[in-house]
C-alpha cells in the first residue's frame, strides 16, 4: 500500500507526523491500545468531557482486559466509547486518542476475546496472565532464580530441583532474567500457550567439555 495522505486515509489510518510503527506476534495488541490511550490521557488537556472522562473509562476496561478480568460485553462499551470520544472531542487529540483501541478491536478481536475468556496473551506482556514455571529435566539447582525472588517464592536446595509457588509468584519474571542461557530452565505459560526460552548450545558443550 502506498504510504500517502490518500492511501492512509482510504484505509482507516491517519498520516500524522509520518512516523511508521512496526509490529509482530510478539506485541500485544491490547497492550499497544493502553499505551497510545495513556500518551493521550498524558497529553489531554482535559477541556472537553469526552476526552477526559471518555479516555478514563476507556483504559480502566483495557486495564481489566489486560488482567483477564473484564467482560465481553465491556468490548462492546469500549466500541461505544471510542465513537463518542471521537465524535465529541473538541480537538484533534481527542478526536484520533480512540484510533488504536477502534482499529485494535476491529482488526485484531480475537486477541482481546483471548485476554477474557482464555486468560490468555499470546504475546506473553501482559504479566496478569503470564505464569513462570521451571522445568525439572533443565535446572541444575544454582540457585540464581530463588536468590533473586523479591517474595520468596521459589524454594529448593542447591544442585536440586527449584520450585515456583503459583500462590506467592507476582510474575515480575526476574527469574527468568536471571537463569543461565547455558540451561534456560525457566518457561512461560499463558492459557493454553507455553513458551520456552531457547537454550545457547555452545555454552552447553563448554560445560560438557569442563564436566
Amino acid at each position: 500500500m502506498p504510504v500517502d495522505y490518500e492511501s492512509l486515509t482510504a484505509a482507516g489510518s491517519i498520516m500524522g507526523s509520518g512516523g511508521m510503527v512496526a509490529l509482530d506476534d510478539d506485541n500485544c495488541m491490547v497492550d499497544m491500545a493502553r499505551f497510545f490511550l495513556a500518551f493521550a490521557q498524558e497529553e489531554s488537556c482535559g477541556k472537553c468531557p469526552p476526552c477526559r472522562v471518555g479516555c478514563r473509562a476507556m483504559a480502566a476496561i483495557l486495564d481489566r482486559v489486560a488482567k483477564g478480568i473484564a467482560e465481553m460485553d465491556e468490548l462492546d462499551t469500549l466500541e461505544q466509547l471510542a465513537r463518542t470520544v471521537k465524535d465529541g472531542s473538541l480537538c484533534g487529540l481527542g478526536q484520533t486518542a480512540p484510533n488504536p483501541v477502534a482499529t485494535t478491536l476491529r482488526y485484531f478481536r480475537h486477541e482481546y476475546e483471548e485476554h477474557i475468556q482464555k486468560k490468555q496473551c499470546s504475546a506473553f506482556v501482559c504479566q496478569s496472565l503470564v505464569h513462570y514455571h521451571i522445568d525439572a529435566e533443565r535446572c541444575t539447582g544454582c540457585g540464581a532464580c530463588r536468590t533473586v525472588c523479591p517474595v520468596e517464592a521459589i524454594s529448593g536446595e542447591k544442585k536440586k530441583l527449584h520450585a515456583i509457588d503459583q500462590d506467592i509468584c507476582e510474575q515480575c519474571g526476574a527469574c527468568l532474567t536471571v537463569c543461565p542461557p547455558a540451561f534456560a530452565a525457566i518457561y512461560r505459560s499463558s492459557g493454553e500457550l507455553t513458551r520456552m526460552e531457547p537454550v545457547l548450545e555452545r555454552k552447553n558443550k563448554g560445560r560438557q567439555a569442563e564436566e
